[in-house]
């Protein structure tokens, strides 16, 4: 039984996949097994992914429908044997030191995640995966402290796949499927669960930035998903008698609903569903975000406006301040 499986999410991007497999086999850390999940596939990623199969046992691949990102994640996750589990998307790469570096961490602290760094770099850029790492710092951290850093250090946090995590962590939270921003929905319950979080702070993740990807392409009524899973974490520390967190969480919905209504008016003036649908969870919302302590006296006016009237909202105030 390997020590560490490591789920590859597959899907259309055969250009990308060698270096994403590639960072994988040749990692210092070698007890480990490779769960390639190709969801569905049109491209040429499917067959790279067997051919690699036949060259490394330690490669499994799972050829699954499309079903999105959320149902690939969870599939890989019923498929490892490994006592820890992480990630990576198929058009991203780890440097060759990211499993043994996390691994000694997470054992060596009894944590149950180890985290670290990423490092957006542009396409076709991969020197930096070999540089050999030696020095770096480490923070050890309580579930409730590790969750104030979805206000600090958000992004970081929140993805999943610069994390190793105890695979035991996932037998009650899973990948919420059917939404954008799974990971969003996701991260606050995890970090939870995890009674200690180490954060190695050297960057051992490459994030692609790629044309195309969800996080640089146009507004579209899915990305509206991310208020909902805001909401979420709001009604989680709600629930948790997590009282600051959940003022923080309630401030940062408050900002990408204002940001996400008042821009899709422009870019999707269709969109009103979606709208309405965001626009009831703020008006739910509405009594605890005023007595928030993160709430100041003019975004209670501000905010008190647009609960009345968006339409009279838009007239009066042509900024928003800090909030947008």
């Amino acid at each position: 039984m390997p020590k560490v499986s490591i789920i590859a999410l597959i899907y259309n991007l055969e250009a990308y996949t060698p270096l994403c497999i590639n960072s994988v086999l040749e990692q210092t850390f070698e007890d480990f097994e490779l769960i390639l999940v190709n969801d569905g596939s049109t491209d040429n990623s499917g067959r790279i992914c067997e051919e690699y199969a036949k060259k490394d046992e330690r490669i499994v691949v799972i050829h699954k429908n499309n079903a999105g990102i959320a149902a690939a994640r969870n599939t890989g996750i019923a498929h490892a044997s490994g006592k820890y589990i992480t990630f990576i998307d198929c058009d991203d790469y780890f440097h060759e030191q990211m499993v043994e570096i996390l691994y000694k961490q997470i054992v060596t602290n009894k944590a149950d995640i180890a985290m670290c760094d990423f490092l957006p770099t542009k396409e076709g850029i991969e020197d930096q995966r070999k540089d050999r790492l030696e020095d770096y710092t480490v923070s050890t951290y309580t579930n409730r402290q590790v969750l104030y850093g979805l206000y600090e250090e958000g992004h970081t946090y929140v993805v999943p796949w610069n994390k190793l995590y105890r695979k035991e962590l996932f037998k009650n939270v899973k990948y919420p499927d059917g939404y954008l921003y799974d990971d969003e929905f996701t991260a606050h319950r995890l970090l939870y669960e995890a009674k200690k979080t180490v954060y190695v702070h050297v960057p051992l993740y490459f994030y692609v930035i790629r044309n195309g990807s969800t996080t640089h392409s146009p507004m579209t009524e899915k990305k509206f998903d991310k208020v909902l899973a805001l909401h979420d974490r709001a009604e989680f520390f709600r629930l948790k008698n997590l009282p600051e967190l959940e003022e923080k969480a309630l401030d940062n919905f408050t900002v990408y609903f204002f940001w996400y209504y008042l821009n899709s008016q422009i870019e999707l003036p269709k969109a009103d569903d979606r709208r309405t649908e965001i626009k009831k969870i703020y008006n739910q919302l509405f009594f605890r975000i005023i007595k928030s302590r993160q709430t100041n006296k003019r975004e209670k006016v501000v905010y008190s406006v647009f609960r009345f009237s968006p339409y009279i909202h838009k007239h009066l105030f042509t900024d928003l301040g800090r909030k947008t």
